[in-house]
């Protein structure tokens, strides 16, 4: 049996870890933004507030890992910008100690 990462959000949509990510080892210039789009935190809001729908999830999952691969880290950005989801977030997208 498969054992689980422990992110509260990869449970809830079950399944394989919903939140890694792959990234080549070869160097790159980081010339992502480093603020998140306010659209998308938005979206984080939306999807926040009706998280016990898979699909909500499914899609929360993907703007973390988007985020992720541009550099930006949601959790640590909404938690420096205090904004109001951002305990919710960090909740959802920290392992659990197994």
């Amino acid at each position: 049996m498969a054992r689980s990462c422990g992110h509260p959000l990869c449970e809830r949509i079950g399944g394989a870890c919903s939140l890694v990510i792959v990234r080549s080892h070869t160097c790159r210039p980081n010339v992502n933004a480093r603020d998140v789009a306010p659209e998308v935190l938005d979206e984080v809001r939306g999807l926040l507030a009706n998280i016990e729908e898979r699909e909500a999830a499914v899609r929360l999952a993907q703007l973390v890992r988007r985020e992720a691969l541009d550099d930006r880290n949601l959790v640590a950005f909404a938690r420096g910008e205090e904004l109001d989801f951002a305990d919710q977030l960090a909740a959802l997208c920290a392992r659990r100690n197994s």
